[in-house]
């Protein structure tokens, strides 16, 4: 299957073109004038490379250096610290606590930049749509469209499913505040907040448009026709068209990842089941792992941030996989931890750099699953791409025999052990209209002994299930309404 993968620098040098002025070969993407950078074909390639780099790295924030930010670290950690495959390690820095106790206010989570780091993707990207017929029409311009639309739409995705409801989560979520869907790059607008339905109206809009216009086979570095298609699978299960998940999933090439080659690929070691990802090289300094845990280069000893929670790791059984590949049981300070070992870094090295996973197959097998099943009378197709990711992750595999209520149920386990620690576990419960139920007995340790979790429970449809808009965001734009509750 295709391999998508971004190279992410600092800074990146475009002097390898043939044929480009002096200021656009020696500056940086982000230090041109835009009748420079949109001068030429290689200038909006450099643009385009720009959103890239921002989903790993969108540089300092409030005063300091978040190079860990978006994809790069938070949207792979955040929603599991918000829901229960982790808890809190007492031994760590207590990083991001006041996101696992449910404690934010406006003010109070600058741990979690995801505001202001997708909004300056949307930055860029509509600033290339808004100079695009700068291009001559054809098949260039087309891909250049469909690569800004597709950022476009997830970073409003993003923003979407972290400050307001999922269109599933209640009756009223559609209707509900969404998020400004903004598409213009007016340095002086102030846009108010769209509707849920009117911000995935937008999204479907865009990414169907770009699903016309971007290229089969880009190649390293760039979404194409299979992203598009791999995220219109996920988005459309959020709204409950289970239709057209189905046929979005149908629409990916590819397979899932086998067996014998799972665990080297949170190594780097192989690309096998994955749709897209950001290639993070060890010089780019940014450390997705480090979120969850970090290791000591000299002894090898790991301490971590967050841990599995007692009750999640029992659900991992001795012939999955996945059991040795997400999870490293060691001491740290005399303490044995079930850590997170899934972004401990490539092979040869302990700085917890890896690839960043934006998109596997394993997934989309399992949207189109769940809404197999949704759709009623479909339990054998359900169960067979159910089995297409079971079948590769367990020693010994028999086809099962689940049908209607416990098929949904195989599919929401199999889906919360598959996708761990991958920042889809928050979203799974809220889109669903469930609550968090964290293991209030168990404590940190290996052994379920130590500290159990202080804030255990939150309720299905308690305000915190959306976050905060960040007051700094509404004292630049006072037409922006904040969440109820805050």
């Amino acid at each position: 299957m295709k391999k998508y993968i971004i190279t992410i620098g600092l800074f990146i040098s475009f002097g390898t073109f043939l044929s480009c002025d002096d200021e656009l070969t020696n500056n940086p993407y982000n230090a041109l004038s835009d009748d420079v950078l949109f001068s030429s074909p290689e200038g909006f390639t450099n643009a385009v490379r720009g959103i890239y780099a921002g989903f790993i790295d969108n540089g300092p924030s409030n005063g300091t250096d978040n190079i860990d930010d978006y994809y790069g670290a938070d949207m792979f950690s955040v929603p599991d610290i918000l829901s229960d495959n982790v808890i809190i390690n007492q031994n760590g820095r207590q990083s991001k606590r006041t996101l696992y106790d449910w404690l934010y206010n406006a003010d109070g989570y600058s741990s979690f930049d995801l505001y202001g780091d997708a909004y300056k993707i949307v930055r860029k990207t509509n600033n290339i749509l808004g100079h695009i017929d700068n291009l001559s029409d054809g098949a260039f311009k087309n891909n250049v469209m469909g690569e800004a639309l597709t950022a476009r739409a997830l970073a409003h995705f993003d923003l979407v499913r972290n400050y307001a409801q999922i269109p599933t989560q209640s009756p009223g979520a559609g209707s509900s505040l969404g998020v400004a869907y903004v598409t213009t790059v007016d340095p002086l607008q102030k846009p108010t907040r769209n509707t849920v339905d009117e911000v995935y109206t937008n999204i479907i809009t865009d990414l169907t448009t770009a699903e016309g216009l971007i290229s089969s086979s880009n190649g390293s570095g760039r979404f194409d026709k299979n992203t598009v298609n791999a995220l219109l699978s996920r988005i459309y299960l959020y709204m409950g068209q289970w239709q057209n998940a189905v046929n979005a999933a149908n629409n990916v090439s590819g397979s899932v990842a086998s067996r014998a080659n799972f665990s080297g690929v949170w190594k780097d070691e192989n690309s096998d089941g994955i749709i897209t990802q950001f290639l993070i090289r060890i010089i780019d300094g940014v450390a997705i792992g480090t979120e969850y845990s970090q290791t000591n280069g000299n002894t090898g000893d790991v301490r971590s941030e967050y841990v599995v929670s007692f009750d999640f790791y029992q659900m991992f059984s001795s012939t999955d996989i996945r059991t040795s590949a997400y999870i490293s049981t060691s001491a740290f300070s005399g303490v044995d931890y079930n850590h997170i070992a899934k972004y401990f870094g490539k092979t040869g090295q302990v700085n917890n750099i890896v690839n960043s996973k934006i998109m596997r197959m394993a997934e989309v097998m399992l949207n189109k699953a769940e809404a197999l099943a949704e759709l009623g009378g479909q339990d054998v197709a359900a169960l067979a791409a159910l089995d297409a990711v079971r079948s590769q992750r367990y020693t010994g595999f028999t086809t099962g025999v689940e049908a209607g209520q416990s098929l949904k149920d195989a599919i929401a386990f199999e889906r919360r052990l598959e996708l761990a620690f991958e920042g889809h576990r928050f979203y799974d419960l809220k889109r669903k209209g469930l609550a968090v139920n964290r293991d209030a007995t168990s404590g940190d340790a290996a052994d379920g002994s130590g500290i159990a979790p202080v804030f255990a429970t939150l309720d299905a449809g308690d305000h915190r299930f959306q976050l905060p808009i960040p007051q700094n965001a509404i004292n630049a734009n006072t037409n922006l309404a904040q969440n109820p509750g805050y």
